[in-house]
């Protein structure tokens, strides 16, 4: 998911190359040739069909599921079981990471790039079922980084300057932002992820390309837009902004995931989440202040990845002082990753967000294995 910032430990390389609850090695590629399109007009109106209805719980308390989770009945008696007994209450379902489709969507360009895993085969009755037991459920959609439709399509991809697609320190490939085709294809999944009922939508890797040199990174598109010198973070929320009338359709909500360290500055980082600018348009944000991913010294902690609770508080008090009236959400740490977490650690985490007055969080672990002592403290 989330493990790209230019700051961040290598040891992420190791975390993540462990396999996710089933998901298969191998990935194939389709190598489809460009071929020419007409600019898609503006996102259309979700189409409406009976849907059970979900309320949003006053206070979410949620945990990340990969799709190979969120399909395996085995796995969801057992996650259904912890979110009982330590007082939680949604899930954060993967529909789409790293260009891969988990659901039968059957959407081009990502058909035609090879990028359909079926994980979860029904998700209506998956969003249905996990409603009728008071789980609130969130469909996370990863948007630009792509390892798949680049590939296939390097007339949709952020290209290097021998015109192939450009690829991060990570080896991964991003979709163009500017490039209005990408905006419907992924408003497309949005549509998908509102047709099966899920009552809000998490948008991750709402951003441009980091890990890796800028001026190496050629935009194909940004010619044909149409404001081509608008500031990356403007291209990303205009995205985000685009999407508005397939969730106010539905009456769901439109959530963005943003890097923890976006509130500690100015400007964008380099990739277009400047803070008031991509908060305009969501409904709530996200911030990942995970411990690890804070250089030492942020915010004047020594060590952030030993001291979460002085990190995540100081990091959620930025955030609070400068979106005073915007809904927040963290995402929090429930892995290790150079520093050994347990409940002390997830716990003071969950402390500090309650302190600063954010009462609602998510946890993420890349194997969805979660800690629940500090959870059963902090209900």
């Amino acid at each position: 998911m989330r493990f790209s910032h230019s700051r961040r430990s290598p040891l992420y390389a190791v975390l993540l190359a462990a396999p996710l609850l089933g998901a298969p090695l191998g990935c194939g590629r389709s190598e489809t040739p460009p071929q020419t399109e007409q600019v898609p007009p503006p996102a259309r109106a979700a189409r409406r069909a009976p849907q059970p209805s979900i309320q949003k719980p006053e206070v979410v308390k949620a945990v990340y599921l990969t799709a190979w989770s969120a399909g395996s009945s085995r796995k969801m008696e057992a996650v259904r079981g912890f979110l009982r007994r330590n007082g939680m209450n949604a899930v954060v379902i993967d529909l789409r990471d790293a260009g891969i489709l988990y659901a039968p969507m059957d959407l081009e360009p990502a058909k035609s790039a090879g990028a359909q895993r079926v994980a979860i085969r029904n998700p209506k009755e998956l969003v249905a079922s996990l409603g009728r037991e008071g789980i609130y459920p969130i469909a996370r959609i990863a948007c630009f980084r792509d390892d798949f439709v680049p590939k296939a399509r390097p007339d949709r991809a952020v290209q290097d300057p021998s015109g192939r697609p450009w690829k991060d320190r990570s080896g991964h490939t991003w979709l163009d932002p500017y490039n209005r085709r990408n905006w419907e294809f992924l408003a497309e999944v949005v549509r998908f992820a509102l047709d099966a009922g899920f009552p809000e939508i998490q948008l991750d890797y709402v951003r441009f390309p980091s890990e890796g040199r800028r001026s190496t990174m050629v935009f194909p598109a940004k010619k044909e837009y149409p404001n081509p010198s608008a500031q990356p973070s403007e291209v990303v929320a205009e995205f985000v902004r685009s999407l508005r009338p397939l969730t106010e359709a539905r009456g769901a909500l439109l959530a963005g995931d943003i890097f923890g360290i976006v509130s500690s500055g100015g400007g964008d980082q380099g990739i277009g989440q400047e803070l008031q600018t991509i908060a305009e348009p969501s409904d709530l944000i996200c911030p990942m202040v995970y411990p690890s991913h804070f250089a030492k010294g942020e915010y004047g902690v020594r060590d952030p990845n030993s001291d979460p609770y002085a990190i995540v508080a100081k990091s959620l008090r930025d955030f609070a002082r400068k979106l005073p009236n915007k809904k927040l959400r963290p995402w929090l740490q429930d892995f290790s990753l150079g520093v050994r977490y347990g409940p002390e650690q997830v716990e003071a985490q969950i402390r500090a967000a309650r302190e600063v007055g954010y009462r609602e969080h998510m946890l993420w672990n890349p194997l969805n294995r979660y800690t629940e002592r500090p959870l059963q403290k902090a209900q």
